[in-house]
């Protein structure tokens, strides 16, 4: 029964959950952020890098 009532309704709640998230990802003040997790995996890289310096120093 739920669906028969909110099922036309659906797509229009699903299309403006995607326009607000596509606004959201795009807005400046997030960028810095969407940055910094998008190296996130690269980090532990150079934290490798840094300690192998660092045992060959020493």
């Amino acid at each position: 029964m739920s669906y028969e009532l909110y099922g036309p309704f659906i797509p229009v709640i699903m299309l403006v959950t995607f326009i607000g998230l596509f606004i959201w990802v795009l807005l400046p003040q997030n960028r810095k952020r969407f940055d910094d997790a998008a190296n996130l995996p690269f980090q532990d890289e150079e934290l490798d890098k840094k300690s192998r310096e660092a045992d060959r120093v020493e």
